[in-house]
């Protein structure tokens, strides 16, 4: 029973330090996010309009390091939670599981609206949805790259697109051995 103690007070002592590492910069840029409890996609409403939120964690995304979004993953507020999870994934950073394990093991109920639907679920479903859902960008990536003889307007911007979301360096393989690795933690979890 002690060691538990000994590690949530590492566990602890270890994310302060990292708060004292997050630069100034970065900080300036999450300090509209700080408050804000619910997530959204980047397009969202009826008309698809560009989410302000999303585009906000855009910007501290451009400039953060993966050990500032892990803090942010760890301590930020339930936006920035879910925002830098899914850029840690999206940057094939092996905290992405620990992230996932820990909510898993410490469910927070959050809101995230897609589109114009918003859905109430914990954090650990939100980040699972995005690595199932990528492998959707992904195959469609890895089509429109075989045909790129016969590349029309529609398909560079869809290429764009997915370069935009940040998808342009994951594969199938990194996709399938998180897949995975998901698996094995809920495995753990429901035995």
């Amino acid at each position: 029973m002690s060691y538990k103690y000994f590690y949530c007070f590492l566990f602890t002592f270890s994310l302060t330090i990292s708060n004292a590492q997050v630069s100034e910069a970065v900080k300036k840029l999450a300090q509209p996010l700080d408050n804000v409890s619910y997530a959204e996609s980047p397009n969202i409403g009826v008309g698809g309009e560009k989410s302000k939120i999303y585009n906000q964690f855009k910007k501290v995304a451009k400039i953060a390091s993966n050990d500032e979004l892990y803090y942010f993953a760890m301590n930020g507020s339930n936006s920035l939670r879910v925002y830098a999870g899914q850029e840690l994934f999206k940057r094939n950073d092996k905290r992405f599981l620990d992230i996932y394990t820990f909510y898993s093991a410490n469910p927070l109920i959050m809101k995230y609206t897609q589109g114009c639907v918003g859905k109430n679920k914990n954090i650990s479903e939100f980040l699972k949805d995005e690595v199932y859902s990528t492998q959707y960008y992904i195959s469609l990536q890895d089509q429109l790259l075989k045909n790129k003889d016969k590349q029309d307007e529609i398909s560079k911007l869809q290429l764009d697109q997915i370069k935009e979301l940040g998808y342009g360096k994951l594969t199938e393989e990194n996709i399938n051995a998180v897949k995975k690795q998901l698996e094995k933690i809920d495995n753990k979890k429901s035995n």
